[in-house]
């Protein structure tokens, strides 16, 4: 009995991790220009989940590059063009954004990934909202 009980938690400690890892996961964002009449409601693909890392005990004694710890991030992604819809001549209308197609864990690249501790609670439309349903990539 006590056999059972062992197996069936480790089988569930490892189906449980197994689930939890960095992996493309679906989002939408919103995009605005203030010289644009509309917001944009574009759903993508971005990284998340959990990473393994091990804190160490002797962090006074090592150097702070030493303290980095892995964070879900892109390992291939792709950048998707589109049009904000409503915005005058003189203005811009495109916006490029990234797509993930894989993540991994791994160092934290600010060239292409947000390296924040906590995301700022920004992602709403302040104008009316356009979805984005069929569009181009440049």
């Amino acid at each position: 009995m006590a056999a059972v009980f062992l197996m069936s938690m480790l089988l569930g400690l490892a189906c449980g991790q197994a689930m939890s890892f960095c992996v493309p996961t679906e989002y939408t964002m919103h995009v605005e220009r203030g010289e644009c009449a509309y917001c944009l409601a574009i759903n993508t693909t971005i990284c998340a989940g959990y990473c393994m890392t091990r804190d160490i005990n002797g962090k006074l004694f090592l150097p702070k590059y030493a303290l980095s710890q892995d964070v879900c991030t892109y390992r291939d992604f792709i950048y998707r063009t589109v049009e904000i819809p409503g915005c005058p001549l003189h203005v811009a209308p495109y916006f490029s954004y990234p797509v993930a197609l894989s993540c991994e864990c791994g160092k934290c690249n600010t060239d292409y990934s947000d390296c924040v501790h906590e995301a700022m609670k920004t992602n709403y439309c302040t104008k009316p909202q356009k979805s984005y349903l069929v569009g181009f990539s440049v």
